[in-house]
C-alpha cells in the first residue's frame, strides 16, 4: 500500500502527543494487513513505517498476549512484542472497534485498531527484576563455590578425624590390653583364705585396679587403688604403679615404706593433675594379723564371723600431693572366718534418688546381711545391692571390689 489514509493527521498534536508517550496507533486489515501507522516518524521496537505498512502483523512482531481486566467495563492487553534485536519487551494494547468515531472515515476497511503504548516503567521493573535475578544467581554461584570449596576442607578434615580416630582407638585398644594384663590371672595359692573379685570400669579403660601377691610364709599381699579420671592416661599410670609396686613388695616389709616409695615416684615423674588414693596390707595367717598402709582411701573393712566391723581407716595423704610425703603401719588382729572387703569409691560414692550415698554403711550391711553366703554369691549379692540402690542402673565412676576370707583352721 503506498499511501497511509492518515496521512493528514501525520503532523498533527495527536502524533506528537503519541510519540511523547511512547505509543503507537496501527489499523489492521482484514487479513491482518497493517492499513496505518501512527506516528509516522516513531519506530516500533525498531521498525520504521515504511517496514510495517502492507505487512502482516504477526509477521513482523512475535507476540505474546496477555489479558488484562480494567476492572470496569472492558479488558486490556499486555503483549510481549520482540524487536529486531530480539528482545521482547512489554506494551499496553488497547483494541478500538473499526466503527468507532472517527475511524471509519479515516481508515475505510479496516477491521479493527491497536493502540500500543510501551511500558517503560513496567519494563524497567522487569530489566530490574532480571538484573536481581542475575545477581542473586551469581551470588547464588559464588555461595556454592564456597561451599564447594568448604566441603573439600570439611572432607579433608574429616579424613585427618577418621585417621586420629583410627589411632586413638588403635591405642584405646592397647591401653586396655595393657589393663587387663594388670588384672590377677590367679588368686594366691594359700590354704588359709580364698578370694574373689568384681570389676566394672566406667569407660574402656578405668583408673581402678588391684593386685593380690604371695609373700613368703604364708603372707598375702593386697594392694587395691585408685587413680583420677577415666580413659587411656589413667590406665597407663595404673600401669606404672603397678610395676612399681611388682619391685618393691618383695623387698619391703612395711606397706607404708613401699607406698612412701610409690609417692617419691609418681611424684617424679607424673607432672599431670593425677593423683591415686591406695590401700595396701599384708595378712600374715600364721600370726593372724593385718599390717596395713592407706593412702586417701575409703576405709576397707574386716567382718568378722559374729557380724562385728573393724574398719581400717586411710590417715595418710593421697600418692602424688607431694614428692617427701609421710605414711605410716597400722597393724590388726585377724581371726578365722573373717571376711576381707576391698573397694573403691565408685562402691561408695553411688547415689540413690533423693542423692544418698549407699556409703560405708551399705557396703558394710549388705556384707553382713550375706556373710554366710560363699564368695562368690557375696560378691554378686554386694554389686546388686549397689545397683537396686541407685536411682539409674548406671554406674558414675568405675566399680572394685575385691573379698577375701579368712578360712578357720580345723
Amino acid at each position: 500500500m503506498d499511501t497511509e489514509p492518515l496521512d493528514g493527521l501525520c503532523d498533527s498534536v495527536l502524533a506528537a502527543v503519541m510519540t511523547s508517550a511512547h505509543q503507537h496507533l496501527l489499523s489492521l486489515g482484514e487479513d491482518g494487513t497493517v492499513l496505518s501507522f501512527l506516528p509516522p516518524d516513531f519506530p516500533l521496537l525498531g521498525r520504521t513505517r515504511e517496514e510495517v505498512l502492507g505487512r502482516k502483523l504477526d509477521t513482523l512482531f512475535r507476540a505474546n498476549y496477555v489479558r488484562v481486566f480494567d476492572g470496569r467495563d472492558a479488558w486490556n492487553e499486555i503483549v510481549y512484542l520482540e524487536g529486531i534485536d530480539g528482545r521482547a519487551r512489554p506494551f499496553g494494547l488497547r483494541r478500538i472497534p473499526p466503527d468507532r468515531d472517527p475511524f471509519p472515515a479515516l481508515v475505510p476497511g479496516a477491521r479493527e485498531h491497536l493502540l500500543v503504548n510501551e511500558l517503560l516503567i513496567y519494563g524497567a521493573l522487569e530489566d530490574l527484576h532480571e538484573r536481581t535475578l542475575a545477581e542473586h544467581a551469581q551470588e547464588l554461584e559464588a555461595v556454592n563455590e564456597k561451599l564447594k570449596r568448604q566441603t573439600h576442607k570439611l572432607r579433608k578434615a574429616l579424613e585427618i578425624l577418621e585417621s586420629r580416630n583410627r589411632q586413638m582407638i588403635k591405642e584405646l585398644n592397647l591401653a586396655v590390653e595393657l589393663q587387663k594384663s594388670l588384672l590377677p590371672k590367679a588368686y594366691p595359692a594359700t590354704p588359709s583364705a580364698a578370694f574373689t573379685h568384681r570389676y566394672i570400669p566406667l569407660a574402656m579403660v578405668g583408673g581402678d585396679f588391684f593386685a593380690l601377691s604371695k609373700m613368703e610364709g604364708d603372707r598375702v599381699g593386697v594392694l587395691i587403688a585408685d587413680v583420677s579420671g577415666h580413659g587411656v592416661a589413667p590406665a597407663f599410670i595404673t600401669a606404672m604403679i603397678r610395676s612399681l609396686f611388682d619391685y618393691l613388695h618383695p623387698r619391703e616389709e612395711s606397706p607404708a615404706e613401699v607406698i612412701r616409695r610409690i609417692n617419691e615416684e609418681f611424684s617424679k615423674i607424673v607432672n599431670t593433675d593425677h593423683f591415686v588414693t591406695a590401700f595396701y596390707g599384708i595378712f600374715d595367717f600364721e600370726a593372724m594379723t593385718c599390717t596395713y598402709c592407706g593412702a586417701g582411701h575409703p576405709p576397707q573393712l574386716i567382718v568378722h564371723a559374729d557380724g562385728s566391723v573393724t574398719r581400717l581407716p586411710s590417715e595418710d595423704p593421697i600418692i602424688g600431693m607431694t614428692e617427701d610425703c609421710e605414711y605410716h603401719d597400722l597393724r590388726v588382729p585377724l581371726a578365722g572366718g573373717d571376711l576381707l572387703c576391698f573397694y573403691t569409691d565408685g562402691v561408695q560414692e553411688a547415689r540413690d534418688a533423693r542423692d544418698r550415698m549407699f556409703g560405708v554403711q551399705g557396703i558394710e550391711e549388705t556384707v553382713i546381711r550375706n556373710r554366710n553366703s560363699d564368695l562368690e554369691s557375696l560378691a554378686d549379692a554386694l554389686i546388686t545391692g549397689v545397683i537396686q540402690f541407685m536411682k539409674d542402673p548406671v554406674f558414675e565412676d568405675d566399680i572394685t571390689v575385691v573379698l577375701g576370707q579368712v578360712i578357720e583352721s580345723l
